[in-house]
């Protein structure tokens, strides 16, 4: 399962996310929500870095880990990505709910 957690700052502003585990909805190399998560996830952090040009507290893409955590300045500015993919996720989680757990 891919636990999912969401960080925000003292105004409840999305500041970040981390990923955690794997879906098992099938093998490694074809499992397609763990695609789907984490084309997302990457694609929000690179969005991040080369649209928005933010700064990161944190950044980590290991195997089963992917976290991002916006500095306090670029919240703001990081807003509708981030947003964007909190929204992704939940839409795959309506689909696939026993494979991700929103914490």
């Amino acid at each position: 399962m891919i636990k999912v957690k969401y960080y925000y700052d003292d105004d409840d502003s999305l500041k970040g996310f981390c990923l955690k585990g794997h879906a098992d909805f099938s093998e490694y190399g074809s499992d397609i929500v763990c695609s789907a998560v984490t084309s997302n996830a990457i694609a929000v952090i690179n969005s991040l870095d080369k649209l928005q040009s933010v700064d990161f507290e944190k950044v980590v893409a290991d195997e089963g880990h992917i976290e991002c955590i916006i500095c306090d300045k670029d919240v703001e500015k990081s807003s509708l990505l981030l947003n964007h993919f909190k929204l992704a996720i939940e839409e795959i989680k309506k689909e696939y709910k026993k494979y991700i757990k929103i914490l």
